[in-house]
């Protein structure tokens, strides 16, 4: 699991830290496993997160030498790993420098990430008739294909989210004008990551279509700064993906396939919020290395990464 990037003095900050840190471990060390002499970067909540680095821990025997703390999904992330700056790194399955850049996914066997299905986080009081039908058929049209396919527009085309959002919605048939959610003012956020932006605009245009009044705070950052601001009311209404904000909600969650973890999503919420329907759309983390790597060490799926050196 997919993506404001951080803004251009931040990400700079960034690389400057990374470069620091000095070039990928991966000759440095000798004897222990693979991961071991591995430098693996990723959001900081990924750190801690269920299916993150304790996950891999526990399902795979994966320990990586260190953890650095680049971006969600984003250029810093995919800049570090294609520089040997990092060895692998948390992405997201949609996103299309995977391809661009010939990065190699490791298969997850053993099923350490869930579903990850997108679907409106709501506020509870805000969720009127006319907001759920119109947030209901954009999760109906949304596949994992044409969510990637957007992503290419974005990311790899650099265009407009916003956009490429009515763009999306005139070709759904979705983007027809109303009064549905006429009176309904709602704030619309989203996470520091382009595919997030892109969804985020996609609810907002399809609601300003049917009356609603939109206001937006993009990029807000992870799930430590948005999920607070959707409990006090300062955010109404993100795009989520149901195993990433269940395993936040509830560490212990166990649920893995995409009705599961929603109906196990659904009791685990603040009191506040609810979600809607979720879209066939998925964007997964995954565990990425470069073709280079991937071939030095034979690595095909995240298990390899546990093999001795």
């Amino acid at each position: 699991m997919k993506h404001k990037i951080l803004a251009g003095a931040a990400a700079a900050a960034l690389a400057l830290t990374l470069t620091a840190c000095g070039g990928s471990s991966s000759d440095s060390s000798s004897g222990g496993t693979i991961a071991s002499s591995f430098i693996f970067g990723g959001p900081a909540e990924f750190k801690t997160r269920t299916d993150g680095i304790p996950g891999l821990a526990e399902h795979y025997g994966v320990s990586f030498g260190k953890y650095t703390v680049t971006d969600t999904g984003g250029p810093v992330t995919v800049n570090a790993l294609k520089q040997g700056q990092i060895d692998a790194a948390d992405l997201f399955t949609t996103d299309p420098s995977i391809e661009s850049n010939g990065f190699v996914i490791l298969t997850d066997p053993k099923a350490n990430f869930a579903a990850q299905n997108v679907l409106p986080i709501i506020n509870k009081d805000k969720a009127t008739d006319g907001v759920k039908t119109t947030l209901n058929a954009i999760s109906a049209k949304l596949d994992t294909a044409g969510l990637g396919a957007l992503m290419v527009k974005v990311v790899s085309e650099k265009q407009d989210p916003d956009a490429v959002a009515k763009a999306w919605l005139a070709d759904q048939g979705l983007d027809a004008t109303g009064s549905s959610a006429s009176g309904v003012k709602l704030t619309v956020g989203s996470a520091n990551f382009p595919e997030n932006v892109l969804l985020a605009q996609i609810y907002a245009e399809a609601l300003k279509a049917q009356g609603a009044d939109i206001k937006l705070k993009l990029n807000i950052g992870s799930r430590e700064k948005y999920v607070p601001a959707l409990k006090d009311g300062s955010v109404d209404l993100m795009p989520e993906y149901n195993g990433s904000i269940l395993q936040y909600l509830d560490a212990k969650a166990t649920a893995t396939e995409p009705q599961d973890v929603f109906d196990a999503l659904q009791k685990a919420l603040p009191s506040n919020l609810i979600v809607l329907d979720q879209a066939e759309a998925q964007d997964s983390d995954a565990i990425v290395v470069t073709k280079e790597t991937a071939e030095k060490y034979g690595l095909k799926s995240i298990a390899d990464l546990a093999k001795k050196k």
